[in-house]
């Protein structure tokens, strides 16, 4: 989904939904140990955070070709947690990630990821950058990157908690 949205300054900034699920067999009773601690070896090594409510870990986020085959591109980014909270049966985990390099010319995402014993899902908005012209590439090509990407941290998180 693509849409325009209003600034507090009256401006127009193009956003882009990414909404990914993996289906899986995952134990929910980990997500506090996988993404609520300080520590998260699996992702990357921690990293200071702007905001004292996410911890904030420094990683590579990877591009495959076909989803899952070669290692097309990576990028430094800076993957953010908020506190894992217990939604009736699934868990909830605000999720924010950036580039750690290079900034203007990537996309910030925020968002949550919904955990329950049979399937994680990622869903959340992000800013193209370069205005109109990044949300036309993302259009054309850089939105299926980030789906992409998006599902090489969905099977990496899958292997975490199961």
């Amino acid at each position: 989904m693509r849409a325009w949205e209003r600034t507090g300054l009256g401006a127009v900034t193009l956003i882009s939904r990414l909404r990914l699920v993996q289906k899986a067999v995952v134990d929910p009773d980990l997500v506090p140990q996988v993404l609520g601690s300080p520590d998260a070896r699996w992702l990357g090594e921690s990293t200071p955070s702007d905001d004292p409510a996410f911890r904030s870990f420094l990683c590579d986020l990877e591009l495959h070709a076909g989803g899952s085959g070669l290692t097309l591109f990576r990028k430094a980014a800076v993957v953010s947690f908020g506190e894992p909270r217990r939604d009736g049966r699934r868990w909830v985990v605000p999720i924010e990630w950036r580039a750690a390099t290079m900034t203007s010319l990537f996309p910030v995402f925020a968002g949550q990821l919904r955990i329950e014993s049979h399937r994680i899902e990622l869903d959340g908005r992000y800013a193209p950058p370069s205005g109109r012209l990044g949300y036309l590439l993302d259009v054309a090509l850089l939105g299926a990157a980030a789906r992409q990407t998006g599902r090489w941290f969905l099977r990496e998180l899958a292997a975490e908690l199961a």
